[in-house]
């Protein structure tokens, strides 16, 4: 596909005292169905950040260095790790909470991704086509454009599951039963997403939000994460599936390190996985809690340092 192709990536720092005050602050008023949701939602592991997303930056740089910029979407931030005098010399840019949200300004501030996500498609600045990630998900092996895009369409990676089976089950799932929903209500199965990076297009999220407009309201009313919102992302995938539009394939080629692995796993599960990283087995791979994980086996860090790639000019000396 011979079009410019960005990669977008949300970031927040939730050590910053101001960003925690401000955080404090709404979470008193906040509250979720079920309270089995309450870390998914406002927890603070999920604001705390330690440095992974410098090895997603060096991931992006080594393995798809055809990016044309990655843009890192913050709250008033900039990572301590990196030098914001020389960050253009790795093509990466800043945008602010305050830029994303232009259009819809009274919904600040929010600390919420599924927000975040509803006007990615109202930003002049990133490319059409762009590549959507974390700060915990990384690549681990060469990517070329056609990885996320052929032929103008998505590529997908996503395994099919049972609705029966996902429905309740977490916060994060009732957001992708929600979204397949919305699609087709008397859908009886559902696709999961991998937990890596996902491409994405203007065009289509932009038809998305003028069809769905009240899901897109529903995610942008809440400041932090809810059983009735929806994934964006998972809509998009739904829709594309529907419509055709799209090559799926299922996640063999990524690993995911989720919470519960991270926290309690067997130290040989993770170093073997990591194995098939460090050989290039797989491509894509997330961090659910790399704090978890470093606190129990501190040579992970090394083992990312071999994978994920040289350090950046931008980054500051150790």
């Amino acid at each position: 596909m011979n079009r410019p192709i960005d990669f977008v990536l949300y970031w927040v720092d939730g050590d910053d005292p101001e960003h925690a005050r401000k955080r404090r602050h709404y979470q008193s008023s906040f509250s979720v169905t079920d309270k089995r949701n309450t870390e998914q939602s406002v927890g603070s592991q999920r604001f705390v950040q330690h440095e992974e997303l410098k090895f997603c930056l060096r991931s992006i740089k080594h393995f798809a260095p055809w990016y044309r910029y990655i843009y890192i979407i913050t709250d008033g931030q900039i990572p301590a790790f990196l030098d914001a005098d020389k960050i253009s010399l790795d093509r990466i840019k800043i945008i602010d909470h305050r830029r994303l949200f232009h259009k819809v300004p009274e919904y600040l501030p929010t600390f919420n991704s599924r927000a975040l996500t509803t006007q990615l498609a109202n930003l002049d600045e990133i490319s059409v086509f762009f590549v959507l990630g974390n700060d915990d998900i990384m690549l681990s092996a060469p990517v070329r454009p056609e990885f996320f895009f052929q032929a103008e369409q998505p590529v997908l990676y996503a395994d099919k599951a049972a609705l029966s089976e996902v429905e309740g089950k977490t916060l994060y799932h009732q957001g992708i039963v929600n979204s397949a929903r919305l699609i087709n209500p008397a859908a009886d199965t559902v696709y999961l997403p991998s937990h890596g990076f996902m491409g994405l297009d203007k065009p289509r999220l932009k038809a998305l939000e003028k069809n769905y407009s009240a899901a897109f309201e529903t995610n942008l009313k809440y400041k932090f994460r809810h059983e009735s919102q929806y994934l964006i992302e998972c809509l998009y995938m739904h829709q594309c599936i529907a419509d055709k539009q799209c090559v799926l394939f299922d996640s063999e080629l990524m690993v995911h390190f989720s919470f519960e692995l991270c926290r309690i796993g067997k130290a040989d599960k993770i170093h073997f996985l990591f194995d098939l990283l460090a050989r290039g087995e797989r491509k894509m791979f997330c961090l659910n809690d790399f704090e978890a994980l470093l606190n129990r086996l501190p040579e992970i860090n090394e083992r990312l340092e071999l994978i994920c790639g040289p350090r950046l000019q931008c980054e500051y000396p150790h």
